[in-house]
């Protein structure tokens, strides 16, 4: 029976390291029948009997804490400790101190780590020991002490790295990468991620999950709140699969806080009440007061508070510092003076903002910006100016920006001040001059675009994983083609894309930026080239424009947003819908040309027609609104044959205007399925001296990529695919595989002027931060000063003669935005747009 009973320990044992902790606590009920344990009848200590039972209700201890059932595991250590034999009584401590975290009494829980020490120091086992470190590791994070935590961690690692237990040791290098995130930096967290997860696969395949949780939480420092809501969502499922509720419950509540964070304040309160009652049952009092003031943040910014909302957050404050809780706090505290300053209470909230920079990582500088946000609120309210606030808050986001590699975490950033940011741009348009407006637009857009690129994907392991994804795309694309079985070969691309997203995204950043241009340098050169800025931005509902390069810098009003933004929308889908029925009847397509002209009429009464006079004859670049970012400008009929061009930024316009030019020769290149794509690239490289020529069916990336490379001109007829929730991986497809948006950030020297003569690549993904990504997005991100590139999938035969005549044009001397002006004059339905400079 004891030997039973032994296997049955073991078992459970083995099962609640793997995170299985349902199946374990069912193990250790069996182990207990067996050793007949009956709480009103203990066995006598110093028996083999008496230590199995002790040790397996410690194990059980664990199980309930996981379970959401911490008191119950502390009532099973109280009767452990009557007969629990003297060597293991340092593993019975420790086990008291890690349920006592669990349910966040943190300040008892540290005494009996420190109770525990020198127990298992003298007794072992060695491998509780290092969990000793492990989690006092966590519970020091908890407390926020985080360089504590990476002492405590790191020690559990050197242990673990002696005793060579691999699962444990893979345990530990998790917790060391979430204290590095916690720390601020990201990029060594996601490599060590990346490692943990492979020893995961080979030695603990149940804790893979915990991974997508720790990077959501990287995703979320990042601004990636979509994505981290979904990787979350993912976690939540598997833990409560597992039957950890208490973990379940957690990311439940940073579920709701990835919804706050996009403004979904219904969703909000769903997932944080879920969070908040779960956690109340499991007896774990702080993260539930965490939950319940994010219910309260989110009715705050909603406009849902009452006279005494500033009492409840503050009581929840002195609540959490009682328990000697750090985790959000001083968000909270910060929340509890906003409400203050709404509600005319002035009195001692400049003291309570008054704090200096609170250090490194995310949860330090989301702390600053909602600190530098409420000052500037703080001065509104006192009259006083708010601009010097909300400019140190950017200025400090600005540099944690720089600390990333890839251009997804670049953009995502720009989400950590959006309330700053529009706070400045309603400031300055209510009390400032148009060149402040115009300085605030440009904070509020294209910030990624002064990053230097990180060339990440020119590295020699990347090269080889972005060969293979060529070779699995090939594959795919030969089943789909063949109406074969292609779920094996999806999954294989989709696992190449993530390993090299995983890769992108683990590189540190270049750690510099551009300087920003000031509004009259702006206003200048549109002048000295008589063009007209145009920039778009909203303030209380309204899209408004600053103007640039005409009689002085002005400020114009234009429509409502949502008039203008749905009015997009239908553009949007009588382009696609005119490309549909391109070989249709005459009457359907006048039909949709109808209801293009319809609604493009009403966009320009809208939009252009306040801003006609001060533009005059001059050739106009736009800056769009992200809410207008897919209007097709040149369709408008007071701007059809005029120069125009669509640039993601009045900064960004400046430097592509001033950068230097490419010089080597073009490259004219095709891909496959395209009815006249070797016609089209044989005409039209025929027009340049030199011209790399690329035919279809034998295309190859890699050849595109290189020729790509420094030429002042570069045409790819090839089909094109936009992402939008992949967006590093929208393509052109070749002869020979793929070339994704991805590889351009990597070349030496960016093709000067691009077009892509097919599909709908000039279409980009909007993130969180307003930031625009997309195939045409990143070869501006690379540095080509201009991109033509379609806002809907093009018929073959309207591209090639358009295209041709286009570029006989570009060759004779005309700049892309007046080739495109005038080709496209006699072609009033074109999707194409001339972006950049």
């Amino acid at each position: 029976m004891l030997q039973r009973a032994w296997r049955l320990f073991t078992r459970g044992q083995r099962l609640n390291r793997r995170g299985r902790i349902a199946e374990s606590a069912e193990v250790l009920d069996k182990a207990l029948s067996l050793l007949e344990w009956d709480p009103g009848r203990p066995p006598n200590p110093g028996t083999s009997r008496a230590r199995l039972t002790a040790k397996t209700l410690m194990v059980m201890s664990a199980n309930m804490a996981h379970l959401g059932e911490s008191s119950e595991g502390l009532r099973l250590l109280d009767l452990a400790e009557a007969f629990v034999d003297p060597a293991d009584r340092g593993i019975l401590l420790h086990q008291r101190a890690f349920s006592l975290w669990q349910s966040s009494r943190l300040s008892d829980a540290l005494s009996w780590f420190e109770a525990a020490e020198p127990l298992l120091a003298e007794h072992g086992p060695d491998y509780m020991y290092a969990a000793l470190f492990h989690n006092r590791a966590l519970l020091w994070r908890d407390l926020g002490e985080l360089h504590k935590a990476l002492e405590s961690i790191q020690t559990a690692v050197a242990i673990l790295n002696r005793l060579d237990i691999p699962a444990n040791r893979a345990k530990s290098m998790h917790i060391e990468a979430l204290v590095w995130l916690d720390l601020g930096d990201v990029t060594r967290a996601l490599l060590t991620f990346d490692n943990v997860r492979e020893q995961y696969r080979r030695f603990a395949p149940d804790l893979e999950s915990f991974i997508d949780a720790s990077y959501a939480h990287a995703l979320f420092y990042v601004g990636m709140y979509r994505q981290a809501a979904e990787r979350w969502s993912e976690a939540i499922a598997a833990q409560r699969l597992a039957g950890d509720l208490r973990s379940a419950a957690i990311y439940e509540f940073w579920r709701a806080v990835a919804a706050f964070e996009v403004n979904q304040f219904d969703l909000t309160e769903q997932w944080a009440k879920r969070a908040m009652d779960s956690l109340y049952e499991q007896g774990n009092e702080p993260m539930a007061f965490l939950a319940r003031l994010l219910i309260l943040q989110g009715r705050f910014d909603s406009g849902q508070i009452g006279p005494d909302f500033a009492d409840q957050v503050a009581r929840l404050c002195s609540a959490l510092e009682q328990r000697g809780w750090t985790l959000r706090l001083e968000e909270a505290k910060i929340l509890a003076a906003r409400a203050r300053i709404k509600a005319e209470d002035f009195e001692g909230v400049e003291e309570a903002l008054r704090a200096e920079h609170g250090g490194p990582g995310h949860d330090a500088l989301a702390e600053d910006l909602a600190r530098y946000l409420a000052k500037a609120e703080l001065a509104i309210a006192l009259d006083r100016d708010p601009m010097p606030e909300l400019r140190a808050g950017l200025d400090l986001l600005d540099e944690y920006r720089t600390t990333f590699g890839s251009v997804e975490f670049q953009a995502g950033v720009s989400a950590l001040g959006i309330q700053l940011a529009s706070k400045g741009l309603t400031h300055t348009t209510n009390h400032g001059s148009p060149a402040q407006m115009l300085q605030w637009a440009e904070r509020c857009r294209g910030q990624a675009l002064r990053i230097p690129p990180v060339k990440s994907s020119s590295d020699p392991g990347a090269r080889e994983a972005l060969g293979r994804l060529r070779q699995a795309r090939q594959e795919l694309w030969d089943l789909q083609v063949e109406g074969r079985e292609a779920a094996e070969a999806l999954a294989r691309v989709s696992g190449l894309e993530a390993e090299i997203r995983d890769y992108d995204r683990a590189r540190p950043g270049p750690g510099e930026q551009a300087e920003r241009i000031a509004s009259a340098d702006i206003h200048d050169l549109a002048e000295s080239r008589d063009i007209v800025v145009v920039s778009l931005f909203e303030v209380g509902g309204t899209v408004r424009a600053v103007l640039a390069g005409g009689d002085g810098l002005r400020h114009v009003p234009l429509m409502d947003l949502d008039a203008a933004s749905e009015l997009e929308r239908r553009l949007g889908a009588d382009l696609d819908a005119l490309t549909r029925t391109f070989h249709h009847p005459e009457r359907l397509r006048q039909s949709v040309e109808s209801a293009m002209r319809r609604n493009a009429t009403a966009l320009a009464e809208g939009v252009w027609d306040p801003v006609a006079d001060y533009v005059g004859d001059r050739q106009i670049v736009i800056i769009p609104h992200s809410k207008l970012a897919w209007v097709p400008w040149p369709l408008l009929p007071p701007l059809r044959g005029r120069p125009l061009t669509v640039a993601p930024s009045a900064e960004a316009w400046w430097r592509a205007v001033r950068r230097p030019a490419a010089t080597r020769p073009a490259l004219v290149a095709a891909g496959p399925r395209l009815l006249r794509a070797d016609s089209e690239v044989a005409a039209i490289g025929a027009l340049y001296a030199d011209a790399t020529l690329v035919q279809a069916e034998k295309s190859d990336p890699e050849e595109v990529l290189r020729a790509l490379d420094g030429a002042a001109v570069a045409h790819l007829a090839a089909h094109g695919h936009h992402e939008p929730d992949n967006v590093l991986f929208s393509r052109l497809d070749f002869g020979l595989g793929p070339l994704n948006a991805y590889e351009l950030l990597g070349l030496d020297q960016p093709p000067a002027h691009v077009v892509l003569s097919a599909c709908d690549l000039g279409r980009s993904t909007v993130e969180v931060g307003n930031e625009t990504l997309g195939f045409t997005a990143a070869l501006l991100h690379a540095g080509t000063s201009t991109v033509v590139s379609s806002l809907a999938k093009v018929p073959d035969a309207m591209a090639a003669d358009m295209m041709l005549e286009y570029h006989r044009r570009c060759a004779a001397g005309a700049t892309p935005a007046e080739a495109l002006a005038a080709v496209g004059e006699q072609r009033p339905w074109h999707p194409f747009v001339a972006f950049g400079a």
